[in-house]
Protein backbone atom coordinates (compact mmCIF):
# COMPACT_ATOMS: atom_id res chain seq x y z
CA UNK A 1 0.00 0.00 0.00
CA UNK A 2 1.13 3.41 -0.98
CA UNK A 3 0.52 7.21 0.75
CA UNK A 4 0.25 10.17 -1.74
CA UNK A 5 -1.09 12.58 -2.23
CA UNK A 6 -4.54 12.82 -4.10
CA UNK A 7 -4.87 13.15 -7.85
CA UNK A 8 -7.14 14.26 -10.66
CA UNK A 9 -7.37 10.35 -12.08
CA UNK A 10 -8.43 9.07 -8.63
CA UNK A 11 -11.83 10.74 -9.13
CA UNK A 12 -14.34 7.99 -9.39
CA UNK A 13 -12.28 5.59 -6.47
CA UNK A 14 -12.57 9.40 -3.98
CA UNK A 15 -16.72 9.82 -5.48
CA UNK A 16 -17.15 6.20 -4.24
CA UNK A 17 -15.88 6.33 -0.51
CA UNK A 18 -17.06 10.29 -0.40
CA UNK A 19 -20.80 8.97 -1.43
CA UNK A 20 -20.30 5.79 1.66
CA UNK A 21 -19.64 7.99 4.28
CA UNK A 22 -22.63 10.22 3.18
CA UNK A 23 -24.79 7.57 2.75
CA UNK A 24 -23.71 5.94 6.51
CA UNK A 25 -24.77 9.63 8.34
CA UNK A 26 -27.86 9.84 6.38
CA UNK A 27 -28.61 6.42 7.02
CA UNK A 28 -28.45 7.35 10.57
CA UNK A 29 -29.73 10.93 10.83
CA UNK A 30 -31.24 11.42 7.64
CA UNK A 31 -32.88 14.69 9.47
CA UNK A 32 -29.26 16.59 9.11
CA UNK A 33 -27.53 14.38 5.99
CA UNK A 34 -29.42 14.94 3.24
CA UNK A 35 -28.90 12.04 0.27
CA UNK A 36 -26.40 13.06 -2.76
CA UNK A 37 -26.23 12.29 -5.86
CA UNK A 38 -22.71 11.16 -7.61
CA UNK A 39 -22.76 14.25 -9.71
CA UNK A 40 -22.86 16.45 -6.48
CA UNK A 41 -19.81 14.44 -4.94
CA UNK A 42 -18.05 14.89 -8.35
CA UNK A 43 -18.30 18.97 -8.01
CA UNK A 44 -17.19 18.56 -4.71
CA UNK A 45 -14.30 16.56 -5.76
CA UNK A 46 -13.33 18.98 -8.10
CA UNK A 47 -13.72 22.13 -6.15
CA UNK A 48 -11.33 20.12 -3.84
CA UNK A 49 -8.34 19.66 -6.13
CA UNK A 50 -8.82 23.49 -6.95
CA UNK A 51 -8.72 24.30 -2.93
CA UNK A 52 -5.08 25.26 -1.87
CA UNK A 53 -6.37 25.07 1.60
CA UNK A 54 -6.74 21.62 1.52
CA UNK A 55 -5.26 18.45 1.92
CA UNK A 56 -6.23 15.02 0.72
CA UNK A 57 -3.61 11.97 1.30
CA UNK A 58 -5.24 8.38 0.09
CA UNK A 59 -4.44 4.93 0.77
CA UNK A 60 -3.74 3.34 -2.51
CA UNK A 61 -3.03 -0.27 -3.84
CA UNK A 62 -2.49 -1.23 -7.00
CA UNK A 63 -3.33 2.01 -8.04
CA UNK A 64 -7.32 1.68 -6.59
CA UNK A 65 -7.76 4.05 -3.61
CA UNK A 66 -8.61 2.06 -0.69
CA UNK A 67 -9.00 5.33 2.04
CA UNK A 68 -8.83 9.03 2.32
CA UNK A 69 -8.64 11.97 4.42
CA UNK A 70 -9.52 15.37 3.72
CA UNK A 71 -7.57 17.81 6.18
CA UNK A 72 -7.10 21.52 6.68
CA UNK A 73 -4.94 23.70 8.98
CA UNK A 74 -6.81 25.96 11.66
CA UNK A 75 -5.09 28.98 12.71
CA UNK A 76 -6.62 30.24 15.87
CA UNK A 77 -5.02 33.31 16.71
CA UNK A 78 -5.59 36.46 19.20
CA UNK A 79 -8.54 34.45 20.59
CA UNK A 80 -9.71 36.00 24.06
CA UNK A 81 -9.61 32.78 25.83
CA UNK A 82 -7.53 30.18 23.72
CA UNK A 83 -3.37 30.37 22.74
CA UNK A 84 -2.32 31.21 19.75
CA UNK A 85 -2.14 27.56 17.86
CA UNK A 86 -2.22 25.78 14.64
CA UNK A 87 -4.64 22.97 14.47
CA UNK A 88 -4.69 20.11 11.48
CA UNK A 89 -8.38 19.13 10.79
CA UNK A 90 -9.86 16.14 9.83
CA UNK A 91 -12.46 17.23 7.71
CA UNK A 92 -13.45 13.65 6.13
CA UNK A 93 -11.90 9.99 6.53
CA UNK A 94 -12.72 7.15 5.03
CA UNK A 95 -11.64 3.44 4.01
CA UNK A 96 -14.03 1.80 0.96
CA UNK A 97 -16.56 -0.25 2.81
CA UNK A 98 -14.69 -4.00 1.19
CA UNK A 99 -10.80 -2.62 2.50
CA UNK A 100 -11.99 -1.54 5.77
CA UNK A 101 -9.76 -3.21 9.06
CA UNK A 102 -6.88 -3.99 6.68
CA UNK A 103 -5.17 -0.84 8.55
CA UNK A 104 -5.89 1.81 5.71
CA UNK A 105 -7.36 3.81 8.42
CA UNK A 106 -4.35 3.54 10.69
CA UNK A 107 -1.97 4.67 7.75
CA UNK A 108 -4.23 7.45 7.16
CA UNK A 109 -4.29 8.89 10.57
CA UNK A 110 0.08 8.55 11.02
CA UNK A 111 -0.04 10.27 7.46
CA UNK A 112 -1.56 12.92 9.13
CA UNK A 113 0.24 12.98 11.90
CA UNK A 114 3.16 13.46 10.36
CA UNK A 115 1.80 16.68 7.39
CA UNK A 116 0.47 17.96 11.41
CA UNK A 117 4.26 17.47 12.43
CA UNK A 118 5.45 19.51 8.70
CA UNK A 119 2.93 22.28 9.24
CA UNK A 120 3.79 23.13 13.18
CA UNK A 121 0.56 22.13 14.79
CA UNK A 122 0.18 21.24 17.75
CA UNK A 123 -2.35 18.51 17.91
CA UNK A 124 -5.38 16.92 15.68
CA UNK A 125 -8.91 17.59 15.28
CA UNK A 126 -12.03 15.87 13.89
CA UNK A 127 -15.63 15.54 14.90
CA UNK A 128 -17.41 12.43 15.09
CA UNK A 129 -21.15 11.43 15.68
CA UNK A 130 -21.94 9.49 18.47
CA UNK A 131 -23.48 7.22 16.46
CA UNK A 132 -20.71 6.13 14.71
CA UNK A 133 -19.76 4.04 17.58
CA UNK A 134 -17.03 1.98 15.07
CA UNK A 135 -15.26 5.11 14.19
CA UNK A 136 -15.29 6.38 18.00
CA UNK A 137 -13.49 3.23 18.82
CA UNK A 138 -10.85 3.39 16.12
CA UNK A 139 -9.76 7.06 16.84
CA UNK A 140 -9.62 6.32 20.41
CA UNK A 141 -7.00 2.87 19.12
CA UNK A 142 -5.35 6.06 17.44
CA UNK A 143 -4.60 7.98 20.95
CA UNK A 144 -7.41 10.16 19.92
CA UNK A 145 -9.66 11.17 23.12
CA UNK A 146 -12.62 13.63 23.55
CA UNK A 147 -12.03 17.00 23.71
CA UNK A 148 -15.66 18.79 23.46
CA UNK A 149 -19.78 17.85 23.12
CA UNK A 150 -21.79 19.45 20.54
CA UNK A 151 -25.08 19.31 22.38
CA UNK A 152 -28.30 19.62 20.82
CA UNK A 153 -32.36 20.07 21.12
CA UNK A 154 -34.48 19.23 18.52
CA UNK A 155 -37.57 21.40 18.11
Amino acid sequence: MNIRNVRKEDKNEVVKILLQIQELHRKERADIFKKVSNEDVEKEFDNLLENNEKIIVVVDEKDKVRGLAEVSIRKIENSVNMKNSKVMYIRKIGVDEEFRRKGIGKLLIEEVKKEAKKFDCSRVELSCCIFNKDAIKFYEAQGMSVQRLNMEMKI
